[in-house]
C-alpha cells in the first residue's frame, strides 16, 4: 500500500496522502485496513482536482477498510466519493482532574494572554488544592484498591487478544509489530512521557490496561484503554488517580461507544474535537455498519492520531 502524491502539469507535487497498512479481524476473518494520514493539498491548488483524485485513488486501493481523520474539506471529498462519517468515533471524552487549572489550560488554547495566565495560575492551584480536601467525591482522588504493573508488550498482546474479542472488528497484533509500535510511541518525546499500565486485583487477576502521554500541557492524552467490561470502572479510576498523582489537570481520550455508560458514571464529558471527523470506507457494507453501530475496537493506536504528530 504505497502512499500517494499528486503532480501538476509541470511535475510539481501539490498534494499527498500517507497510507499506513494495518491488520484487523472482522468476525473472525482477517481484513486489511489502510489508515490515511497527512492528507495535504497546496492551499493555492485547492480549486483543482488534486484533493479529489488523491482520495479517489486511496479509496480504490486493495484494502478492505479505509480509515482517516479529516477536517471539513476532507469530509466533503470523502463523502462525495462514497465514504461516510462515523459520528460515534468522532467524539472524545474528557475527565477534569484539577478543574480550575484545566479551565486555565482551555483558555490558554483559546488565546488567553501569557501575562493573564501567569496571574491566574496561583489562584487556580489554590482552588484545586481546596477541592482535594473538602468533603466531596468528584475531585477528591484516593488511592485505588486495585494494583498496577508496568505494561510490557507480551502482557498488552494478551490483553488485546482476550478483552477486545467482544468486538466484531478489532486490531490484530503480534509481538514484533506491537514492540515496534511501542518503540515509535516512546520516541515521540514532544508528546510527553508515555505511561503504560496494566491493572490487576491484589490476587493478581488481570482487569485491564491503559496507555497515555503526559506532557507540558498537563492533559493526559489517552491512546488506548481496555479491559473486562465489568471492571472498567476500576480501570478508569486507576487511570485518573495515576494521572492526577503525576500532576495532570485532565485526562482525555477517543470515544469508545462500549464504554459510554462507564465514562459518564465516572464524571466524563463528551465532545468533538474542533473540525475533526472519523472517516470510514469499505466495499463491505457489513464492516461499515459494524463501525457505525459502535461494535469496533478503534483507539488512537488504530487511527491517524499517533502517526500525525
Amino acid at each position: 500500500m504505497p502512499s500517494l502524491a499528486y503532480e501538476d502539469e509541470r511535475g510539481r507535487i501539490i498534494g499527498c496522502v500517507g497510507i499506513m497498512p494495518r491488520q484487523m479481524k472482522f468476525r473472525g476473518r482477517a481484513v486489511r485496513a489502510a489508515v490515511g494520514h497527512h492528507f495535504m493539498v497546496d492551499p493555492s491548488k485547492r480549486g483543482t482536482l488534486a484533493g479529489v483524485e488523491l482520495a479517489r485513488q486511496f479509496l480504490r486501493g486493495s484494502q478492505d477498510l479505509a480509515l482517516a481523520e479529516g477536517n471539513e474539506f476532507s469530509r466533503r471529498i470523502w463523502e462525495f466519493l462514497g465514504g461516510s462519517v462515523c459520528l460515534l468515533y468522532s467524539f472524545n471524552w474528557t475527565r477534569a482532574l484539577r478543574p480550575a487549572q484545566y479551565a486555565l489550560t482551555f483558555l490558554n488554547h483559546r488565546g488567553l494572554s501569557g501575562a493573564m495566565a501567569r496571574t491566574l495560575n496561583p489562584l487556580c492551584r489554590i482552588v484545586d488544592g481546596t477541592l482535594n480536601v473538602i468533603p466531596q467525591r468528584v475531585f477528591r482522588f484516593q488511592p485505588p484498591e486495585v494494583l498496577a504493573d508496568d505494561l510490557d508488550v507480551v502482557t498488552m498482546l494478551a490483553f488485546l487478544s482476550t478483552f477486545a474479542n467482544g468486538r466484531s472488528l478489532q486490531p490484530v497484533y503480534d509481538v514484533p509489530s506491537l514492540a515496534w509500535l511501542i518503540e515509535v510511541l516512546e520516541a515521540k518525546r514532544h508528546r510527553g512521557t508515555l505511561h503504560k499500565v496494566a491493572v490487576r486485583t491484589a490476587a493478581g487477576r488481570p482487569l485491564g490496561w491503559y496507555l497515555y502521554y503526559l506532557g507540558p500541557s498537563g492533559v493526559a492524552e489517552v491512546l488506548q484503554l481496555g479491559g473486562k467490561e465489568e471492571s472498567m470502572g476500576d480501570v478508569l479510576n486507576h487511570l485518573f488517580y495515576h494521572a492526577w498523582q503525576r500532576g495532570a489537570v485532565a485526562a482525555t481520550g477517543p470515544m469508545d461507544p462500549g464504554l459510554c455508560r462507564t465514562l459518564s458514571e465516572n464524571h466524563c464529558v463528551f465532545h468533538r474535537t474542533d473540525n475533526c471527523w472519523m472517516l470510514i470506507h469499505s466495499r463491505d457494507e457489513r464492516i461499515v455498519n459494524t463501525i457505525q453501530a459502535g461494535d469496533a475496537f478503534l483507539t488512537r493506536l488504530e487511527g491517524e492520531w499517533w502517526i500525525a504528530a
